[in-house]
């Protein structure tokens, strides 16, 4: 019963934008990162979201996997309802809403979670990231840093002295790093912990210092439909943080990862 209670709750505000109950779920087109993989895979971002839709049986989430910078600028033009796994910048929030703090800053309370950056590098380069600046990057053909186009990290490494070149997906960005077309990439903790696990790239890659611009990651929404309808977003919001905030998942999504690369799954 009190379990019930609880749902019933954290329904009532979509119930309320809603108008009545539909005898179809509301469907949400939500556009990801095609990094992540299929939606049916467990990347992090979507076994959560499998959480949430869990506690929101009148809401259906449907992922579409785009490049990246594809996939902002089609949710800011309003052919997506909300973006998943997205960190908060300014420019991204000229088309998108995120949870905000009674002070009007990213509410971390309804991230999905936190997590930084690595920089992989090939062994033998003189690449490194120390905490605070870059070395071993230069102009020259080979001597930059790769990323993926869209991805805020190329600011945050350019404005600590890295030269960076942005590639449009990440198949073209590994393929740059495995020819040596730059000397090493900046990709999120998890995905340079995946590729260190396989002997093929461990044999030849390695991290080139700590974590870098670590941030969390939300559930942003197209501006149009959160100002339309700023209870629906709110009441999806509200069940990320009901996730994440549950002792199994912090105890499912911690396991394996070393403390380097954990993510953070703290309430």
């Amino acid at each position: 019963m009190a379990s019930l209670l609880r749902r019933t709750l954290l329904l009532s505000p979509l119930a309320a934008a809603l108008g009545t109950a539909a005898a179809e779920p509301r469907l949400l087109r939500v556009c990801a990162n095609a990094a992540l993989g299929p939606p049916e895979g467990d990347a992090t971002p979507y076994l959560m979201m499998r959480r949430v839709q869990e506690l929101l049986p009148q809401l259906r989430f449907q992922f579409s996997p785009l490049p990246w910078a594809r996939c902002l600028q089609e949710a800011g033009q309003g052919r997506f309802d909300a973006v998943l796994s997205a960190s908060h910048t300014h420019e991204r929030a000229l088309h998108l809403r995120y949870p905000l703090s009674p002070q009007g800053e990213p509410d971390e309370h309804k991230r999905l979670f936190q997590i930084g950056y690595a920089l992989l590098r090939r062994k033998g380069t003189a690449v490194q990231w120390d905490g605070q600046t870059f070395s071993g990057t230069g102009p020259r053909a080979g001597e930059s840093l790769g990323a993926e186009r869209g991805y805020s990290v190329v600011q945050f490494a350019r404005e600590r002295g890295a030269h960076v070149e942005e590639r449009n997906n990440i198949t073209a960005l590994l393929d740059s790093l495995r020819l040596q077309r730059v000397q090493g990439a900046l990709l999120n903790q998890e995905h340079a912990a995946q590729l260190l696990s396989e002997a093929q790239w461990a044999r030849n890659f390695e991290l080139g210092g700590p974590a870098l611009a670590t941030r969390p990651y939300f559930l942003p929404f197209n501006a149009t439909l959160a100002e339309r309808e700023p209870a629906l977003a709110q009441t999806v919001w509200d069940a990320i943080e009901k996730v994440r905030r549950s002792p199994a998942f912090a105890q499912e999504f911690s396991l394996g990862l070393s403390s380097g690369q954990r993510r953070d799954l703290k309430p």
